[in-house]
């Protein structure tokens, strides 16, 4: 085999990446000018995470001709970051994940004394409890992980739900049984699970969208990525009426953890509350199978909340070589400044529309008038558009 220098620093042997080693930052750091082979498991057994996984549609396509970091300590791994540099600027893919301050303070003085020609790292949606850095940086953007923590049986799970939530529960499911007594609930997981059943579910999922005057965002490539990882890892709790798809919700699995990716009904059988049905009885069905935390994804929609979720905060955060650079992306900063006052107070104002009161009555009434304008733009562009 083979044996190529690594930077005057380490060798590896038959491969067709190259890397370099360096010491002196308080771990073992190893950067890679391509992705080494075994790096996917290391990544999930790591992060735990899809958002941060090369199984992911999205993180794969984007971490094509990306570097890898590794940072190691007594054999144990402490981080690994994918990252582009282009421009001046480290883009670190990993998402959805909390990042320890350090790690991020190790890899931002690795980063720069390694990149001269870079001045400022971004990271894109990383958990914001990292503490206090160093150098200067902005955080900016918003999103969430809304992650459900699983108990060990459905009866105490079930028990530590709110008495509303119970007895909703209880009583949407008697009033279906009732109701349309030819509606089943089927689960099936792995190589069980069959492509026209997940096409059927994109089907109805993009009908509740385009009710909604909402973009639908599953592209076809997407939806082909779902199939097979579904059928590699997932898990598909369907209620059917005969051979017709109702409603149904899709997870894929990463370890012991589930990730909720599309969840879809009928219309007309929402008032059976049929959505947040399929997402309980998939939690049963989740905790059945040993799993530790189902993530329910972002958006603060209330249903997920009544399931226990808890709400974990992501954020963007940029992290400048120096002062001067700090001051010499002043525009950009300004940019990320305006939009977040703008989406805070988006939030404060739908954050608003769950509280009790005659003026959280007034913001609902709004807010309620404004989704309807919105929606009905949409509507109408959708209909002007022509077919394909």
């Amino acid at each position: 085999m083979t044996k190529r220098l690594l930077n005057d620093i380490g060798t590896v042997e038959g491969a067709d990446w190259h890397a370099g080693s360096a010491h002196g930052f308080g771990a073992d750091i190893h950067c890679f000018d391509a992705l080494p082979p075994q790096l996917e498991t290391e990544l999930d057994a790591l992060y735990q995470h899809f958002n941060s996984s090369l199984k992911h549609f999205a993180f794969r396509a984007r971490a094509q001709g990306a570097r890898a970091y590794v940072a190691r300590r007594d054999g144990r791994t402490l981080a690994i970051f994918l990252f582009h540099l282009e421009h001046g600027r480290i883009t670190v893919l990993n998402e959805m994940v909390a990042i320890p301050a350090e790690e991020i303070e190790r890899f931002a003085r690795f980063a720069f004394a390694r990149f001269s020609a870079a001045s400022v790292i971004a990271f894109s949606l990383i958990g914001i409890d990292s503490g206090a850095l160093s150098l200067p940086f902005q955080q900016h953007g918003h999103s969430e992980d809304i992650i459900v923590s699983l108990p060990a049986s459905a009866d105490a799970y079930l028990a530590s739900l709110g008495p509303k939530t119970r007895h909703n529960i209880r009583h949407q499911m008697k009033a279906i049984s009732r109701d349309r007594p030819e509606l089943q609930f089927q689960t099936f997981e792995n190589a069980g699970i069959r492509r026209q059943q997940l096409m059927d579910l994109f089907a109805l999922k993009q009908s509740n969208t385009d009710r909604k005057g909402i973009a639908f965002g599953i592209s076809p490539e997407e939806a082909e990525w779902m199939v097979h990882q579904a059928q590699a890892g997932g898990l598909l709790l369907v209620a059917m009426a005969g051979d017709k798809l109702c409603g149904g919700s899709l997870s894929l699995k990463l370890g012991d953890r589930y990730f909720a990716y599309v969840v879809a009904f009928e219309p007309g059988l929402g008032k059976y509350s049929l959505g947040m049905l399929c997402c309980y009885l998939a939690m049963l069905e989740k905790i059945a199978r040993k799993g530790k935390q189902a993530h329910l994804s972002w958006g603060r929609q209330q249903y997920k909340f009544k399931l226990l979720g808890v709400q974990h905060d992501m954020a963007n955060i940029d992290i400048y070589r120096s002062r001067m650079a700090y001051w010499r992306h002043a525009p950009g900063r300004a940019k990320h400044a305006a939009a977040d006052y703008v989406d805070r107070c988006k939030r404060t104002l739908l954050d608003s529309e769950h509280r009790a009161g005659s003026l959280a009555a007034m913001v609902r009434t709004a807010i309620g008038a404004m989704r309807f304008v919105k929606r009905s733009r949409f509507r109408h562009r959708l209909k002007s558009q022509p077919p394909a």
